[in-house]
């Protein structure tokens, strides 16, 4: 494991020890939409899993792990949508911790670069949000495709190059230090692989997702004082309906404008991942906003927030 592995590991073993008032502060939306006890862009994190969702559909598949999966969200997902056995990985310890404690699912901590995993092993492979921040992604990528058996689908933020330079002069923890664009991951097609993409998160929903998810912040100045007497309305006209319906809506208007914030990649080998062998379900928000789980109360040494 390089040096800046092992600081991401203690920044996101921080990050995944957290609380608020004795009980987890959630990374993902665990807890369901818009809480106080959980990270804030529900409907980002809604939208990018309703891609993965709608991604894996068109497998069959029984075995799946979560590369990079936090506590656990995501895999319990599709563990109840799909009916498979599922596990996860995260570089933290915490967060594997957390996703056995919240979610029952076995989870291993470890490097992306180097997976603890045989070749084959998983029939399906989810990397969401990770490989960004990764050393070197095209090794983490060369790991995922090896334990891989049939479908990888793999996100990442379409960000510009500029913010990526950003991170990487000023040394950000954790942060996003590489560029992605639809046409990055094309090199794997002369190595045998099929690559197909979903655009997501559309520029044009920012607004709306912003308000629809504000929280009171503190500060003096005008524009805090407006806001915060704001709040209440946004809450209340930008409810969980709303997120559905911008969660919905994202992919659609991501094609037809051509403009994006993140892509949803799938992989595998050529003519060789068996299809569903029915007609593959078109998943909506709706089908898992409301799969949550009980505010739950931190066993590890808290670290208030």
């Amino acid at each position: 494991m390089d040096q800046y592995t092992k600081e991401t590991r203690n920044t996101v073993d921080e990050r995944f020890g957290m609380n608020r008032e004795g009980v987890y502060y959630a990374h993902q939306p665990i807890y369901g939409y818009r809480t106080p006890f959980a990270a804030g862009s529900n409907i980002s994190r809604y939208m990018v899993t309703k891609s993965i969702l709608n991604a894996f559909s068109k497998f069959s598949f029984n075995s799946f792990i979560d590369i990079g999966g936090a506590e656990g969200y995501t895999a319990n997902i599709v563990r109840q949508l799909f009916n498979v056995q599922v596990q996860s990985t995260d570089l933290s310890e915490n967060a594997c911790k957390m996703a056995g404690e919240i979610f029952g699912i076995n989870a291993t901590p470890c490097d992306i670069h180097n997976l603890p995993f045989s070749d084959g092993e998983f029939e399906a492979t989810l990397c969401s949000e990770t490989i960004e921040h990764v050393t070197d992604y095209k090794i983490a990528i060369y790991e995922l495709l090896r334990i891989t058996k049939n479908i990888l689908i793999i996100t990442v933020p379409h960000e510009t190059p500029e913010i990526v330079a950003e991170n990487i002069l000023n040394k950000v923890p954790h942060g996003h230090i590489h560029y992605f664009d639809v046409n990055t991951l094309d090199y794997l097609k002369n190595e045998g692989y099929s690559i197909s993409h979903e655009k997501t998160l559309s520029p044009f929903l920012i607004v709306p997702r912003v308000l629809a998810e504000s929280r009171k912040k503190e500060g003096q100045s005008t524009i805090y004082r407006i806001y915060n007497k704001l709040t209440p309305i946004f809450r209340k006209i930008f409810g969980l309906r709303t997120a559905n319906w911008l969660t919905n809506i994202d992919a659609s208007l991501c094609r037809i404008t051509g403009t994006y914030g993140g892509i949803t990649f799938a992989i595998t080998k050529q003519n060789e991942a068996p299809k569903a062998i029915h007609t593959f379900k078109k998943f909506k928000s709706q089908d898992f906003t409301n799969i949550t789980v009980p505010l739950h109360q931190l066993t590890i040494p808290p670290i208030s927030v």
